[in-house]
């Protein structure tokens, strides 16, 4: 080398960027410094990532997590793309439903189908603009966060796009850097990432109060490394059990951010995203009865709502007396008709927790020829109560429950009232009850549907009157519109709900159970959402056109840009980290 070409003292020949790397145990290193030659008298900086984890808890919708019985054997699990593994539940008698989903024989199964991402290495290939993987090293392992613990069908693209989505912006702005080391300019027109939320900057979605996202607050949520994990639950079992193993959830996340993995880093709260039922278990974990445990709402950054049924829903009702065959596969699988799917959800607590709540709109079930709504006003409150009315009754037709639907000894069908009855009056009343008093975390956002046909109320419609000499022996069955849903018999034909037997008159009249067929997402009304998006507590609220299972759905991350829900939920998440002091990331 020449005295021309040396360089001179102290003066810097070569900058290089160098990407981070990961341990086992989450720890940040950059191991290639010692990479460049000393006689370059060469400047090597290391590109800072976040370290600082918020985790966000996503907790699945009823039916979203799955079940194993006490032998480890799969009893509700949908791995595949198009279908579910357990259909051999549609082809199931009653008894053999409620002997597999039976809530004291099923327990949360995690060894679920998950999309993984490659863990073989800190980079998942070698080329500068592909991301890091989070299945290990960054971050605890998919399978350690609960991702097997979600229904593959459901939630399975969807994990990997959130996850994907909330580490996209940073990556992208550490490869940008590596690219203009390359490019040896500082000039590089690269330098502002494209991730997929500073596409949301400036950009409306709609909705209550909508605040747009600031440039400034995805500079200020960058400096966070957000850790998807899931909270699979019991789905039959009542959901103030599932909210109290969730405050418990919540502590073992945190704990392992502080103490297993990332060494500490990590603040003090998390982040809750719910679908459906979901955030009904949120809700009462956040804000439990006095005396029954400790309460985790100020653990949370913020919640997420989707399709929230927060005062219950009339499909409930609809599903325990004609089944669910009209819902798709799900529903068949699930129960098509009352004697297959009544047998199961009388006894189990959750699904009776999504019947329709005291305050729901009174008017939601009309009996032709017997008046309107089959109440009775209460002289205190002067509402109606479906628990008097309807869920608790055993002597009128259109009541919830039908002790005799599987069982014809006597016996057997007086423990069956006995144990349903209880159940209603010391489980899910109270529960109602206390989530009757709207007590939500004061960051809430919720989007729900408007667009797809929804049991807002429904009407027993008096289908057809027939004089007969004698009682018939078995329910008359007749021709209906297919638009209308078919009342399925019970095992009592003297009073059953498929028709009403008039001795008196030798009368035979079959009723059938119609929608409203209003608005909604399907399952949830609009009318059940009436408390949670008028509260103050809820920042932003958003209508969109999802329908109720598929509340989550998303491709692709490029697909996020057609997802209002997914736009939403993205922008609510930056949202709440604002309140986060930067320095505490540092």
């Amino acid at each position: 080398m020449s005295e021309k070409d040396s360089p001179e003292i102290d003066e810097c020949q070569h900058v290089s960027y160098h990407l981070p790397t990961w341990n086992k145990e989450g720890r940040c290193s950059w191991v290639d410094l010692q990479l460049q030659h000393k006689s370059l008298n060469a400047q090597a900086k290391c590109i800072v990532p976040p370290t600082k984890v918020i985790p966000v808890i996503f907790i699945p919708g009823i039916m979203g997590t799955n079940l194993k019985d006490k032998n480890n054997k799969p009893v509700w699990r949908a791995d595949k793309f198009m279908g579910v593994d357990t259909l051999y539940l549609a082809t199931s008698t009653g008894e053999r439903r409620r002997q597999l989903l039976n809530v004291e024989s099923t327990f949360v199964d995690n060894k679920g189908k998950y999309i993984q991402s490659d863990n073989s290495s800190f980079v998942n290939n070698k080329k500068d603009n592909t991301s890091f993987s989070d299945d290990g090293y960054m971050l605890p392992k998919r399978k350690e966060r609960g991702w097997g613990e979600a229904l593959f069908l459901s939630y399975g693209t969807f994990l990997d796009v959130l996850q994907s989505a909330l580490l996209d912006d940073w990556q992208q702005d550490m490869f940008n850097i590596k690219r203009r080391d390359k490019t040896k300019s500082l000039q590089y027109k690269g330098d502002k990432s494209t991730g997929v939320l500073r596409q949301l900057v400036n950009n409306s979605i709609g909705g209550t109060n909508e605040a747009l996202l600031t440039e400034d607050e995805l500079n200020h949520f960058e400096h966070f490394l957000f850790s998807v994990h899931v909270y699979g639950y019991n789905w039959l079992e009542d959901n103030a059990i599932s909210a109290a193993n969730l405050t418990k959830y919540i502590d073992n996340v945190l704990e392992t951010y502080k103490y297993q993995h990332g060494y500490g880093l990590a603040i003090e709260k998390v982040i809750i995203l719910t679908h459906s039922m979901g955030g009904l278990i949120a809700r009462y974990a956040m804000n439990p009865p006095e005396g029954t445990f400790q309460g985790c709402q100020d653990k949370v950054l913020g919640v997420v709502h989707g399709v929230i049924p927060d005062l219950g829903s009339p499909a409930a009702y609809r599903r325990m007396k004609v089944g669910a065959a009209q819902e798709g596969m799900a529903g068949k699988v699930l129960g098509a008709t009352a004697k297959e799917l009544m047998s199961v959800l009388a006894f189990a607590p959750a699904p009776l927790q999504l019947l329709p709540y005291p305050k729901y709109k009174c008017s939601w079930l009309t009996i032709e020829s017997a008046g309107s709504y089959p109440a009775t006003v209460d002289v205190t409150t002067g509402k109606f109560d479906p628990f008097n009315d309807i869920y608790l009754r055993k002597d009128v037709w259109w009541r919830l429950y039908e002790p005799d639907i599987l069982d014809k000894n006597p016996s057997d069908i007086n423990n069956n009232w006995k144990q349903y009855f209880n159940l209603m009056k010391d489980n899910i009343k109270i529960f109602m009850e206390h989530q009757e008093k709207r007590q939500y975390h004061p960051n809430t956002y919720v989007f729900y549907g408007t667009e797809v046909k929804s049991d807002n109320t429904l009407t027993w419609s008096t289908e057809k009157v027939v004089p007969l000499k004698v009682r018939p022996k078995r329910p008359l069955v007749f021709n209906p519109e297919n638009n209308q849903r078919i009342v399925y018999s019970g095992g009592n034909e003297t009073n059953n709900a498929l028709g009403l037997w008039d001795g008196s008159s030798y009368q035979y009249t079959q009723f059938r159970l119609v929608s409203s067929q209003g608005a909604g997402d399907g399952t949830v009304p609009v009318e059940s959402l009436v408390d949670i998006i008028n509260s103050a507590s809820v920042k932003s609220s958003l209508a969109t056109n999802v329908d109720h299972q598929n509340a989550y759905a998303v491709d692709s991350l490029g697909d996020i840009r057609n997802r209002n829900a997914i736009r939403f939920t993205l922008r609510a998440i930056v949202k709440m980290v604002q309140e986060v002091d930067i320095r505490a990331a540092d």
